[in-house]
């Protein structure tokens, strides 16, 4: 029997950690705010969800976010993944750039409630 295993990916966080609700969900969750150490992890595990924080910085030269690298990552190792995205609405620009490159089944607008989180990961 396989795990439902979720990638928790925060990158400059300031939010509520998810982590316990994941688990009561039935995933084993690996919580990483690592950009460099969650796509390690996504090469070395396959995982049904990811939970991941957009994030944009001008300074990014050849990239819209923070998450690209993982996502590309993921569609090679874990191409069945359900992508969960949380943002600030300020990028939203940026997230419709980032969503003409990538697949991605939801995107929640911070501030975030766990009945939100909950109904994206059940259907």
């Amino acid at each position: 029997m396989s795990h439902n295993r979720l990638l928790f990916f925060v990158d400059e966080g300031g939010f509520d950690d998810y982590t316990p609700l994941f688990v009561s969900m039935g995933f084993v969750v690996d919580f990483e705010d690592s950009q460099r150490k969650a796509v390690k992890l996504a090469k070395k595990n396959q995982y049904q969800v990811l939970v991941a924080e957009f994030s944009y910085n001008p300074e990014f030269r050849d990239r819209v976010s923070n998450i690209e690298s993982l996502l590309a990552t993921l569609e090679s190792h874990s191409p069945e993944v359900k992508i969960i995205v949380l943002y600030d609405e300020i990028n939203q620009i940026q997230l419709n750039q980032l969503k003409q490159r990538y697949r991605l089944d939801h995107v929640l607008t911070f501030p975030i409630n766990e009945q939100t989180i909950t109904t994206c990961l059940s259907v």
